[in-house]
C-alpha cells in the first residue's frame, strides 16, 4: 500500500472535497497526514520520508495565504526534495486562474512550475487538457480528464408553484459574476418581474455593499451560510440553478456537481465542466446573459421530468 499526503488539510476547516476525496483514497493508498494543520507548506516536511505520492489542490494559490511568497519558495525547495527522492507528485487542476487572486507573476510561477514538477495532472474538465496543450504543451501528456465525482442525489418534494425563476447559491466572489447579472436584468427592463434569489455570505463587507446597491426589486439576498439540503429545499422552489460565472477562470465546479445532486436544470456559461456536460438534458449552456431569458421559457412539465435522469447520472458517477 502507497502512503499519499494529501494537500490541502487546513485548520480549522476542511473543504468538502478534500473529505470527499480522502474517504476514496482509503484503502488503495493511507493517507499519512490525518490531521489538519495550520503550518502550510511547512507541514510537508514533516512527511518526506513518509509519503510516497504528494497530492496537492488548490496548490497555486499558495502566494494568497500568509507569508504566500515565503510559502512559495519553501515549496519549490521541497518540490526538489521530493522529485531527488523518487517520489511523486500529483496535482488537480481545478481552475485555469487562481479565483483569490489577481494576475501575478507568482500566480503564474505556480502554474508553470506545477506543470512542470507534476507526474500526473488531474482535471475534472475536458477544458483543462485544452489549457494544458495552448500553455503547457509540453505537459500536456500527464494530464488525465476524470469527471468530478459526486454524492448521493438529494430527494426533495415536488412543489408545483415555484416562488423562484432563479437560484443563485454559495459564497459570493466577484469572479462568480452576480453584480453583472443583476445589472443585465435591470438593463433588459425586466428587475420588476424577473424573481432572483441569492444564497450565501460575502467574501467581505466591500463586496456586501456592492451586490446590495445592485439588488433588483424582483431579487432576494439571503446573506447567511446554509447547509446542503436547505439549499436543496430552496432548488426545489426554483425553477432554475443559475451560474453566472465569469468564463476566465473556470474549469471544474464543486458547486455545479452539487446542484445535479438537488433535481434542478442547471444554467451556466458555455465553459469548462457546463461545456463538458451540456448534452446532459440537465445542463443548458449560455454564451450571453441574452440567452437565458430565452432558457427560463422552459415549462415547469419539463423541468420536473428530469430528476430521474438526475439521480441516475449522480449515481453512475460517484466517489
Amino acid at each position: 500500500m502507497k502512503n499519499i499526503y494529501l494537500y490541502p488539510k487546513v485548520f480549522p476547516c476542511e473543504n468538502p472535497y478534500i473529505n470527499d476525496l480522502e474517504k476514496s483514497l482509503e484503502g488503495p493508498f493511507h493517507v499519512v497526514n490525518e490531521m489538519p494543520t495550520g503550518k502550510g507548506v511547512l507541514n510537508l516536511f514533516r512527511f518526506i520520508f513518509r509519503a510516497d505520492i504528494f497530492y496537492f489542490n488548490w496548490i497555486e494559490s499558495l502566494t494568497s495565504k500568509r507569508f504566500g511568497k515565503i510559502q512559495v519558495l519553501f515549496f519549490v525547495f521541497f518540490a526538489g526534495l521530493v522529485k531527488a527522492l523518487g517520489k511523486k507528485i500529483v496535482w488537480t487542476l481545478h481552475n485555469q486562474y487562481s479565483h483569490d487572486k489577481e494576475k501575478s507573476a507568482w500566480v503564474d510561477f505556480m502554474f508553470w512550475f506545477m506543470f512542470r514538477c507534476s507526474n500526473l495532472i488531474i482535471t475534472h474538465s475536458m477544458t483543462g487538457i485544452d489549457f494544458a496543450q495552448e500553455k503547457y504543451p509540453a505537459s500536456v501528456k500527464k494530464v488525465k480528464y476524470f469527471i468530478h465525482p459526486l454524492k448521493e442525489f438529494i430527494n426533495t418534494d415536488p412543489i408545483p408553484d415555484r416562488s423562484y425563476d432563479f437560484l443563485i447559491w454559495g459564497t459570493i466572489w466577484p469572479y462568480k459574476g452576480v453584480v453583472e447579472f443583476l445589472d443585465f436584468i435591470k438593463a433588459s427592463g425586466k428587475a420588476d418581474t424577473l424573481r432572483v434569489l441569492i444564497v450565501g455570505k460575502c467574501i467581505n463587507e466591500k463586496m456586501k455593499e456592492e451586490l446590495d446597491n445592485h439588488m433588483t426589486p424582483g431579487a432576494v439576498h439571503m446573506d447567511e451560510f446554509l447547509d446542503i439540503n436547505e439549499i436543496a429545499n430552496l432548488a426545489a422552489k426554483s425553477r432554475f440553478i443559475l451560474f453566472t460565472y465569469r468564463p476566465e477562470s473556470i474549469l471544474s465546479s464543486g458547486s455545479l456537481m452539487d446542484s445535479i445532486r438537488m433535481g434542478s436544470i442547471i444554467i451556466g456559461p458555455r465553459v469548462g465542466a457546463f461545456k463538458d456536460l451540456s448534452d446532459e438534458v440537465f445542463i443548458k449552456t449560455y454564451d450571453t446573459f441574452d440567452e437565458i431569458l430565452s432558457i427560463n421559457d422552459i415549462d415547469n412539465g419539463e423541468i420536473e421530468s428530469v430528476k430521474t435522469i438526475m439521480k441516475n447520472f449522480c449515481e453512475g458517477n460517484s466517489w
